[in-house]
């Protein structure tokens, strides 16, 4: 492979900065028209539980045994909301048409840090499938934990609402996406059209490509002829 010249490599880009830019532009246009056509909304709806005292307690207070207990239950109930035994118990009541694989993938499940608050997110093309979903999920679960444990220890924080806006669509970050992938692509297809260009624009070409030593130059006089008249 013959060493590429930065200088010149360089100097081959800034020549070609008109045909960067078009590159960029139609990669970002298509991008943008597969946002607006092709590109289908999904909606996100979540609902948030949280782990409080046991009702077999003696006194209304949560103990700090309580939440020992909880904080070492978080992880377990997280798995459990993924379940079979829940996610059947969902599309049953629901009447749904998935099965619990796919269903199971619609459903996000996350523990909020140093604290006894889990979030059960449901992404669907249907914003209120995705509503209803989220809601009979949170009910299901804390049912079937109070059997699994016979504990009364999850209570639902907030329910899930409607959302009017998709959680897929985000212009501002999806265009900065496709600016960067038409910058990538723009140096690599400019890049391949420097690297396999054989033509000799210079001196320094031939000396390059042929091995040989340059004793003189024809200047061009008519660039300097046009150059006068005007």
């Amino acid at each position: 492979m013959e060493e590429l010249d930065i200088r010149d490599l360089l100097s081959y880009f800034f020549s070609k900065s008109v045909q960067f830019l078009a590159i960029v532009a139609f990669v970002v246009t298509l991008g943008c028209l597969y946002s607006v056509f092709l590109q289908q909304p999904k909606y996100t709806s979540k609902t948030s539980i949280i782990l409080t005292g046991f009702s077999n307690n003696e006194t209304s207070t949560i103990t700090q045994s309580d939440l020992t207990v909880n904080s070492k239950l978080v992880s377990t109930y997280q798995e459990i909301v993924k379940s079979r035994r829940v996610l059947n118990q969902v599309i049953e009541n629901l009447k749904l048409e998935y099965d619990v694989s796919s269903l199971a993938k619609m459903i996000s499940v996350d523990s909020v840090k140093d604290t006894e608050i889990i979030e059960i997110s449901v992404t669907d093309l249907d914003a209120r499938k995705a509503y209803l979903i989220a809601n009979e999920v949170a009910e299901v679960f804390g049912t079937e934990a109070k059997e699994l444990y016979n504990l009364s220890n999850v209570s639902i924080l907030d329910s899930a609402e409607i959302e009017d806006f998709p959680s897929n669509y985000n212009i501002t970050k999806q265009v900065i996406i496709y600016i960067g992938v038409g910058v990538i692509i723009a140096f690599f297809l400019l890049f391949v059209f420097y690297y396999f260009d054989t033509t000799i624009k210079s001196v320094s070409d031939v000396e390059r490509r042929l091995g040989l030593t340059i004793l003189g130059s024809v200047p061009d006089y008519s660039k300097k002829k046009k150059g006068a008249k005007k």
